[in-house]
């Protein structure tokens, strides 16, 4: 069964707006969560830190930890405890990036 509807009383200004905020709103929150990612980065010599950064697209962003042993630092090894920068990072900023979004939803 299928069905469709279709209805444009406005709503594709209202949605393609709304699409336009999301969009700088998750690229923000994509900022804030890299830096707190270099902030709770452990620094020896700072390549990790400073490999991290945020890569934008139309429908999201990543923040990208450039180094190979990234993720051995992030979980750790079986020699190494694990010293998490990224996911702390994520946890931190979202209660502020999910309101910002229903702020921009609102408006």
């Amino acid at each position: 069964m299928r069905i469709d509807i279709k209805y444009d009383g406005g709503l594709s200004v209202i949605s393609e707006r709304l699409a336009n905020g999301i969009e700088e709103i998750i690229g923000a929150g994509a900022r804030q969560v890299c830096e707190n990612a270099k902030t709770l980065c452990p620094v020896d010599t700072g390549a990790l830190r400073d490999s991290i950064s945020v890569e934008c697209g139309e429908t999201g962003a990543d923040i990208v930890a450039g180094t190979d042993y990234a993720a051995y630092v992030e979980f750790g090894t079986s020699k190494m405890a694990p010293q998490p920068y990224l996911v702390p990072a994520l946890i931190e900023s979202g209660s502020s990036v999910l309101e910002a979004m229903a702020a921009a939803i609102e408006n």
